[in-house]
């Protein structure tokens, strides 16, 4: 990435024309973005190793937290066209109260690191908005269970091959023509696997991929 960065540094101060000078710096500051986000993924998965240091854990609500994520990368699905749902099993009217069946909404607290799950959650997504082409849907399941909580994200994207999905994991892995580094789905298996949890892939019922991560309460 540094190399194509100086390859446009150069074109923009040899430009004699403004138009292809501005054509120049545009493709540096696309290229200066990209390489943020590639450093901002090895910082993070350098954070992530046993000898980083533990977790930050405590009592998080997941169904809160992934309402605030998907609120920030709703912007990126619309200028997209993409469809970005949530959906909550047993969500009641109202926090902690019964709903007019007399059920009582599902409790998505679970003990577990909040900016690591942040991180999760904005790597599923936005991997999914990604991968998703426009016009297309992406949706996020929440599922309450009596000892682990369960995140689905569905896409109607190309999906991946079965004889892909181990590889997809593994760092720096690119299926397609995606322009990312490939770390993504190497974040989020390592986050799953800090909290004890279990990753897997399949079909999506849209069409594409599904991600399903389960996340124990305990967060051990």
């Amino acid at each position: 990435p540094l190399a194509v960065l100086r390859i446009h540094a150069q074109n923009a101060l040899q430009a004699p024309d403004p138009a292809d000078r501005d054509a120049a710096l545009r493709q540096l500051e696309g290229g200066i973005e990209r390489a943020t986000r590639v450093v901002a993924q090895l910082l993070t998965l350098a954070r992530l190793e046993p000898a980083a240091g533990s977790r930050h854990l405590a009592q998080l609500d997941l169904l809160a937290l992934a309402r605030e994520e998907l609120a920030e990368l709703t912007p990126l699905a619309l200028a997209r066209e993409q469809e970005l749902a949530l959906e909550v099993e047993g969500e009641g009217d109202g926090e902690g109260e019964a709903d007019a069946g007399g059920a009582r909404p599902a409790d998505f607290h679970l003990v577990a690191d909040a900016p690591c799950l942040g991180i999760l959650l904005q790597n599923l997504v936005g991997n999914a908005v990604q991968h998703t082409p426009a016009g297309g849907r992406i949706r996020v399941l929440l599922e309450a269970g009596a000892e682990a909580l369960t995140l689905r994200v569905q896409d109607s994207g190309p999906g991946v091959p079965p004889a892909l999905r181990s590889k997809v994991f593994e760092r720096f892995f690119r299926a397609g023509n995606g322009s990312g580094a490939g770390l993504g789905l190497a974040i989020v298996d390592r986050i799953v696997a800090l909290h004890h949890g279990a990753i897997t892939l399949g079909d999506s019922p849209l069409g594409g991929l599904e991600v399903r991560v389960s996340l124990p309460r305990a967060g051990r």
